[in-house]
């Protein structure tokens, strides 16, 4: 079976054995519907679940706390089909609900360097890079706490996908686009469609391979990239066009989950690149410096990038 599930399906179905595990989970009439969409989608469902267990018995408890721990019932689900659904979901249901769900947004997040990725009820899909919050309004309405996201957006005319960040509207109009949010600043990029900046105040409209800069309380500046390039760090590549080290330091933290800052002389030097984030921490560190002429030391749990002379300006 696992052979037969396409990557963007299994992916789905991790997705959703994610979402399931939050305590706040609500959507029951989404998760129906998307096993009801596709007969392969039940047991791609089973298959994530499987492998989730297996990671969880590496894990288990001690014999003696074991035996002190209440069972949960089973989340496995069989035959489901028409209105078998609602009731086979009460096995899920009746896990879900042995710690009281809190109200309101959900709100999810990852370490750095961790990677998550969550289907909306109406088809819309949420990638969440490392050190990043995300918390949901409603099936139409995201908010971008902190970090970066990948939006893949349902287009619904009557009721626009909304992203909120930092004092900011994003309106979408048909699209795939990336949302980055730290202290260097707001970044939206446009891979399809378009999105409308601040759609009720100065509207900005973007395009595919538009990108839109923010820093602190200065105005936007848009600028264009590879529409290719939005969200290219799922594929382990950080695509850069005069960007400064500063921010290739956040990304990369954020990415690897490991601290990485940009120290004394490097403000004034510009990079335009792409960073390999495959090979481990330490060659990728190896890589930044080699391609930006600084010289990469150990500080604390993490490693500070310096100017040193020959960078390239």
């Amino acid at each position: 079976m696992n052979g037969q599930v396409s990557d963007y399906l299994a992916e789905d179905a991790r997705g959703w054995v994610i979402r399931l595990q939050d305590t706040a989970f609500a959507d029951w009439d989404a998760f129906a519907e998307w096993l009801e969409r596709d007969p392969a989608h039940l047991p791609a469902y089973n298959s994530a679940l499987e492998a989730d267990e297996a990671m969880a018995g590496l894990f288990r408890l001690a014999p003696a706390a074991a035996a002190q721990t209440a069972v949960r019932p089973s989340r496995r689900l069989f035959l489901i089909s028409g209105g078998a659904v609602a009731a086979a979901l009460a096995v899920v249901i009746g896990w879900t609900s042995l710690v009281p769900g809190a109200k309101g947004p959900v709100e999810y997040r990852t370490a750095p360097g961790e990677r998550q990725e969550f289907a909306l009820a109406d088809g819309s899909r949420i990638v969440l890079n490392g050190d990043t919050r995300v918390a949901l309004i409603d099936k139409r309405h995201a908010e971008l706490i902190e970090g970066e996201a990948l939006f893949e957006v349902r287009h619904d005319a009557a009721r626009p996908f909304i992203v909120k960040t930092g004092g900011v509207t994003l309106e979408d109009a048909g699209t795939v686009f990336n949302v980055v949010r730290d202290e260097t600043g707001l970044r939206v990029s446009v891979a399809e469609g378009a999105v409308i900046y601040q759609p009720q105040a100065d509207a900005v409209r973007l395009a595919p391979g538009d990108a839109l800069s923010v820093a602190g309380a200065g105005r936007p500046e848009v600028t264009r990239t590879m529409a290719a390039d939005v969200g290219s760090w799922r594929g382990g590549q950080l695509v850069y066009r005069n960007a400064t080290l500063e921010r290739v330091a956040a990304d990369v933290s954020r990415n690897l989950g490991i601290q990485v800052r940009a120290g004394k002389g490097t403000g004034d030097i510009p990079f335009t690149g792409t960073i390999s984030t495959q090979g481990g921490p330490g060659a990728v560190i190896e890589r930044i410096a080699a391609l930006t002429g600084t010289r990469a030391t150990r500080a604390g749990n993490g490693w500070m990038l310096d100017a040193i002379d020959g960078a390239p300006r």
